[in-house]
Parts: structure tokens; sequence; C-alpha cells
């Protein structure tokens, strides 16, 4: 059955197309101002994300304090273009 089709069955227009990891780097580029960049990384595997926030000592935000390299589902949802307004409408 085509993917399409069964979503039309079902009614489930959401699936989940990728499954990642992210890692938010926190950096400074210049070290004379009070400014930071974040940087976001996407890994496919948990362990490599993990890896690079023990090296880069970032396995924890360090302004709020979350847990780097959680696990994050990518929803695609389909959407209808709408069509455009006539012009006597205008």
């Amino acid at each position: 059955m085509c993917v399409c089709l069964e979503r039309l069955i079902t009614g489930n227009n959401m699936t989940p197309e990728s499954i990642y990891f992210i890692l938010y780097l926190i950096t400074v580029p210049d070290i004379e101002s009070d400014q930071r960049a974040i940087h976001r990384i996407y890994f496919e595997d948990f362990e490599q994300c993990n890896h690079y926030a023990e090296i880069l000592d970032q396995r924890y935000d360090p302004i709020v304090r979350k847990p780097n390299c959680v696990k994050v589902n990518n929803y695609l949802k389909e959407v209808r273009i709408p069509l455009r307004k006539p012009e006597f409408m205008k």
C-alpha cells in the first residue's frame, strides 16, 4: 500500500521521517566581549553526539543546565497549498 494512501485512510499525516540528536555548542567569539554564539549541530547516532559533547566539555548546556544530545523526532506535516483568491474577491 502506498504510504500516501495509508496516511489518507488512517488520518495520520504526521510521521517521524528521521530521528537525530542535537548538540548545542556555545562559543565565545571574542574574549573581550560578553557575547556568545550558539550553534546547533545534528548527529544521527547518540554515541557520536555524546563523544563530541564530552570532548568539548558541553554534556550540559552551561547557561540553562539542560542535557545535550537529546533525541529529537523530525515530523513532516503534509499541508495543502491554498488556492489563489479569485480576482473579483480582491
